[in-house]
């Protein structure tokens, strides 16, 4: 039967099991070592022990609870006689000492404490809060303001990195192709995205990890980073800087601004991350200085006419485009005169500095003294002057018109307003008469009326006058048609007036290819079977036909320009390649100097043969038709061909009503370059 046993040290009663003193924790082998018992020996004496056991209860006071576990294990151990307790004199020393002992026990909390809180602080991510922000200084030096912003990127651009990286652990997984999607990895890791971020706020898990140091893995770094970059309900951070608006305007380089960091506490203690440095100031730099503006920078005033007629043109570049500028349109100046131009500047925002305003407009900073603007408006006076004396000009000198046709058919029926002498434009009026198409050496009738405003300009007119059916003195002059006057494209022209049209003709020899590969036989050419491949595509020769008769007056054609084209095909059901022939034309063409007619409408013929081409148009009747020679044009591919030497033929056939007879004349023979272009 088991016996409960006391302790030697304090008399509190232990179990038959138990190696230690609930109590005081003073080792049970120990006690019966000193004892000189063994766990052995001390087992027949466990009766005596429970025999003792009422005594120990009834013993009131704790020397008889003390002395009687004592004699208990005397008893079991006869041999050995029981040490002295150590602890004895502990427990009087404690006694005695209550006020050190109280003092002591403090002490012990105190450090228990401070080491709770110690592994409490020690837990937390403690981060500058100036360290997640950044600075921009905005304004002119003077009349600066600051302005701060978390310095992170993008928002799109964590929400592209978490996409990826979820994207990339699926593809992972389910060995799953990406494909373009790639990409938008490598945009998301991109370094490049804007300038340098706080490494609180990284996309990198290397950076990331280094900031958040206290983060088990870069999974409660990134948890950690998107606790600083919570959103309120308008998407705006929650984290964010306030200025004192009193202290946050008209600053300068230099001076210092106090930064107050708001935000949720709790919500960021919840993360494990703590803010110091929440109050703090920022030093200005950086301000530029706002240019001065010079409200009448660009500003061109000049004066014409005549002394006491005299007018204003004011011109100015738009230095400033919110500025706009009044004036007076006055044609009664002379010298000496003051002229007022006004500035009228429209902006928002403008503030006042001391003595100066300035403003922000399209990320630039103007300023301007306060004083010098009454009512957003700045005058200034100019002087005039350079006012010129009456003068007597000739209104025919220089003059050049506008015609319909050409020489040897030329109509003149205006004059072109860019001729007209400046001081005349607004001054008088021009008339043209003339009765009929005229050539060379034919004359017309230019009359020029003037208005009162010509003699208040202080300016004459010279040549022969005439009075006109409502009583007007006008001045007239006869003029001569000259070379000067536009002309129909001739025979010695013509080439060049084709070459003009290149970039047209090539335009229009590609519809032709395309019209003509894969189909029949363009009418009239003869073959059998589509074209399959055209072979070549030659140029023969430019030539020029000109009306012998008046046909200004009907619809037929004052002159016509042909290039003529040889093409050689291959067709799916002719055994040999067939050639026929084709023209490009345009007509009405006439030369002012050596620029033609622009925009000239083309047409195209196809022709059996050359000789179709001749009967058709070389001797069409009513017209002259001269071969203009074939210049040297290079070839556009490895194939050419020669256009064999032929007689420059003119064919003049009248029409039917004339009286006269055709006649053919041949010069000497001039040698043709042709251009073979590939189908």
């Amino acid at each position: 039967m088991n016996t409960i046993k006391f302790c030697a040290k304090c008399g509190a009663p232990i179990g038959p099991e138990e190696k230690f003193c609930g109590s005081c924790g003073a080792s049970v082998a120990e006690m019966e070592a000193e004892a000189g018992i063994s766990t052995q020996q001390a087992a027949p004496a466990q009766a005596p022990v429970q025999q003792a056991q009422p005594v120990q209860q009834q013993a009131p006071q704790y020397d008889q609870q003390y002395a009687q576990p004592a004699n208990n294990y005397a008893q079991a151990a006869a041999p050995a006689a029981a040490k002295p307790n150590p602890f004895a004199k502990l427990g009087e020393w404690v006694k005695g000492h209550k006020k050190i002992t109280l003092i002591a026990a403090a002490a012990l909390i105190v450090v228990i404490v401070a080491i709770i809180i110690l592994c409490n602080i020690l837990k937390y991510q403690v981060i500058d809060a100036k360290d997640l922000f950044k600075f921009e200084f905005k304004g002119i030096d003077g009349c600066g303001y600051v302005e701060a912003e978390l310095n992170c990127y993008d928002k799109s651009y964590y929400s592209m990195a978490d996409a990826t990286s979820a994207l990339g652990d699926l593809a992972d997984e389910t060995d799953l192709d990406l494909g373009d999607l790639d990409d938008l990895s490598d945009y998301a890791s991109s370094s490049d995205k804007s300038s340098k971020v706080s490494k609180y706020f990284a996309l990198d898990k290397k950076t990331l990890t280094k900031a958040f140091n206290k983060a088990d893995d870069f999974t409660e770094a990134k948890k950690m980073r998107n606790a600083l970059l919570k959103t309120n309900s308008d998407g705006e951070y929650k984290l964010k800087i306030t200025f004192d608006k009193k202290a946050n305007k008209n600053l300068k380089n230099g001076d210092k601004v106090k930064c107050t960091v708001k935000y949720n506490e709790d919500s960021l203690k919840d993360k494990n991350i703590k803010l110091k440095n929440t109050e703090f100031e920022v030093t200005v730099k950086d301000l530029k200085n706002g240019e001065e503006i010079d409200f009448f920078k660009g500003v061109e005033v000049k004066f014409s006419g005549f002394d006491g007629n005299g007018s204003a043109d004011v011109s100015y570049d738009s230095a400033y485009p919110f500025i706009y500028y009044d004036y007076d349109y006055k044609s009664d100046l002379k010298n000496g005169d003051k002229y007022t131009v006004t500035a009228n500047i429209d902006v928002y925002g403008a503030e006042e500095s001391g003595d100066m305003t300035w403003f922000e407009y399209d990320d630039k900073y103007y300023t301007y003294k306060t004083a010098d603007v009454k009512d957003g408006k700045v005058t200034k006076d100019f002087t005039v002057e350079g006012l010129e004396k009456t003068q007597e000009i000739d209104p025919f000198e220089g003059l050049e018109f506008e015609c319909s046709g050409g020489v040897p058919f030329v109509k003149p029926y205006s004059v072109k307003d860019e001729s007209i002498p400046a001081a005349l434009k607004d001054n008088v009026s021009y008339s043209v008469s003339c009765d009929d198409y005229i050539g060379i050496g034919g004359t017309f009738k230019v009359t020029c009326s003037p208005y009162s405003s010509l003699a208040r300009n202080g300016i004459t007119l010279s040549g022969k006058t005439e009075t006109n059916d409502w009583g007007d003195t006008v001045y007239v002059k006869e003029i001569t048609v000259d070379e000067t006057f536009p002309a129909y494209v001739t025979a010695d022209n013509g080439k060049a007036a084709m070459d003009s049209y290149q970039s047209y003709l090539d335009d229009k020899i590609e519809d032709m290819r395309k019209d003509i590969k894969g189909h029949y036989a363009p009418y009239p050419a003869d073959f059998d079977g589509k074209v399959t491949s055209i072979e070549s595509f030659d140029y023969v020769d430019t030539y020029v036909a000109f009306t012998n008769k008046k046909n200004y007056d009907s619809w037929e054609n004052t002159n016509a320009l042909y290039n003529l084209y040889k093409i050689t095909v291959k067709t799916d059901k002719e055994k040999k390649a067939v050639s026929f022939y084709a023209s490009i034309y345009c007509s009405n063409i006439v030369a002012t100097g050596e620029t033609f007619t622009e925009e000239p409408y083309f047409s195209t013929s196809y022709y059996n043969k050359e000789a179709d081409f001749k009967k058709k148009v070389i001797e069409a009747e009513g017209y002259t038709t001269t071969k203009a020679g074939a210049a040297s044009k290079p070839a556009t591919d490895d194939s050419s061909s020669a256009a064999a030497s032929e007689a420059t033929t003119t064919t003049t056939t009248t029409a039917k009503t004339d009286s006269s007879v055709a006649e053919t004349t041949t010069s000497a023979k001039d040698k043709a370059t042709t251009t073979t272009l590939v189908p």
